[in-house]
């Protein structure tokens, strides 16, 4: 649920989220698309965010911020166990966003702080702290093409060499699309992927972390009715 208005030259809006709450079983690992991201707020508990964006030069600039709680993640299994404890999480966000060219092609940035306070309970008195990010643009050629560029960048921070799957939250990967709009709401996409990342060696218990490289390409269509 979000609500927002706009007050004076700032937008605002302030809203509550809370997980998915589900927990059927599923098989999962660090490396690859199994990431430690289908994980993340896996409960139904509630969490309280705010945005205040404003326009300014051409651009527009954003700050966000989060506050909630999340289960405790238990001794062993690679973190996949929950523990019994409910830990506070922070975080703050900026985002930039603009155009040029004639509004032709679109820029936008955006950077996220992430603070756990006692995530794991091998050491609940701990602040986890990790960042992600990206930043990209979108260059309109005509009424049928679209060239993309996305940068994607995520640093596990304290959560690296803890032998859980949450290292896998490490990123860096180049994207390069491009859309031809057939209708409106109908567009035919290609996208290469390129992973800037090296492989990791097996190291530790499980095995966690970057184990091998994630090079993709994607054909497909996105439609909307």
């Amino acid at each position: 649920v979000q609500f927002g208005r706009g007050i004076g030259p700032l937008d605002a809006a302030i809203g509550v989220v809370n997980g998915n709450g589900i927990d059927g079983s599923f098989a999962i690992n660090s490396p690859g698309y199994r990431r430690a991201d289908r994980l993340f707020d896996s409960d139904t508990g509630k969490s309280l965010y705010g945005r205040v964006g404003m326009e300014t030069g051409g651009a527009s600039i954003g700050l966000f911020g989060l506050n909630g709680k999340q289960r405790s993640v238990a001794v062993g299994n690679a973190g996949l166990d929950s523990g019994a404890r409910d830990t506070d999480k922070q975080v703050i966000g900026l985002d930039l966003s603009g155009t040029a060219i004639d509004q032709k092609l679109y820029w936008f940035a955006q950077g996220l702080w992430n603070t756990w306070d006692g995530f794991l309970d091998a050491d609940p008195n701990r602040k986890y702290q990790w960042f992600g990010g990206f930043a990209g643009v979108d260059y309109i050629a005509g009424e049928r093409w679209v060239y993309s560029l996305l940068y994607n960048h995520a640093d596990a921070g304290d959560l690296k060499n803890t032998d859980t799957v949450y290292e896998g939250i490490d990123m860096r990967t180049l994207s390069v699309g491009a859309s031809y709009y057939f209708m409106r709401n109908v567009k035919g996409v290609v996208e290469v992927n390129y992973d800037l990342l090296s492989k990791k060696d097996k190291t530790g218990t499980y095995w966690t972390g970057h184990l091998s490289r994630e090079h993709y390409l994607l054909l497909g269509f996105d439609t909307a009715f």
